[in-house]
């Protein structure tokens, strides 16, 4: 049985105008972590330029989280 993949996105206002850009990964169900108390998520991109390095993004910054 393979592990279910998930895609986060989060937002992130980056330009002066405030226009929201929305930067995605794809993670595993398996290497999720929820922080409940602390209010985040930590998780290791399966694929792009940061895979396999720990990303911690709070949940006010989380867009939507689907099943890929």
């Amino acid at each position: 049985m393979t592990d279910k993949e998930y895609v986060i996105e989060s937002k992130r206002y980056t330009d002066g105008n405030g226009k929201t850009v929305f930067d995605s990964w794809v993670t595993s169900a398996k290497i999720i972590e929820v922080k409940h108390e602390e209010q985040y998520i930590v998780f290791f991109p399966l694929e792009g330029d940061h895979a396999g390095k720990k990303h911690y993004i709070p949940f006010s910054n989380i867009h939507i989280v689907y099943e890929k």
